[in-house]
């Protein structure tokens, strides 16, 4: 569990230090400024985020499963490698955000903005038969550029895809309606 509290971590931040490889497991960090704040490697396991301004803050291959990022701005966020399995990305602003190679399990993007950003070859977990969707419900798509994957336990049912740039993406393992590709640049896609 972590041993800071929401002041030490404000203290530091401001004196303009990092939070790589700390364990911030289960601490609520909410409706604060942490813009460009470093939390790579970092265990955020269960912590909150909730409308907390993360813009271009680092979270490469930091561990944010469970945690709750609604209605944060990560817009031009590092989410690299990240692991977000069960997280709730809500309403979050991922306008060009970086998500290549994060672990997506039953992961909530509904109503997130994701106009812009990157999630090239993610780990799609598909979840156990009682385990929701990583879901995408509502969702702007809108140029985001998914690439060479197959999105496994997802469901893009109702996320806007206008002028998304889907490249080797294999479908046949997600819930959709084909009419939602219609509006996307797509190449090399399996149905």
């Amino acid at each position: 569990m972590c041993q800071m509290n929401k002041s030490d971590v404000l203290k530091r931040y401001e004196a303009g230090d990092f939070f790589k490889n700390e364990n911030l497991e289960g601490i609520d960090l909410s409706r604060v400024n942490l813009a460009k704040a470093d939390f790579s490697e970092a265990n955020l396991q269960f912590s909150e985020f909730k409308d907390t301004n993360l813009n271009e803050s680092n979270f490469n291959y930091a561990d944010l499963s469970n945690a709750d990022l609604s209605g944060a701005i990560l817009k031009n966020a590092f989410l690299v490698g990240a692991n977000l399995t069960n997280a709730n990305l809500e309403r979050t602003d991922l306008r060009g955000a970086f998500l290549s190679g994060s672990t997506l399990c039953s992961t909530n993007f509904r109503d997130a903005d994701l106009k812009g950003a990157i999630i090239g070859s993610p780990n799609w977990i598909a979840p156990d038969a009682f385990s929701p969707y990583t879901d995408f419900k509502g969702a702007n798509l809108e140029g985001t550029i998914f690439g060479e994957t197959t999105p496994r336990g997802a469901s893009i049912l109702g996320a806007k895809l206008t002028s998304a740039y889907l490249y080797e993406v294999n479908f046949s393992e997600s819930v959709y309606h084909p009419q939602q590709l219609e509006e996307a640049i797509t190449n090399k896609i399996v149905r």
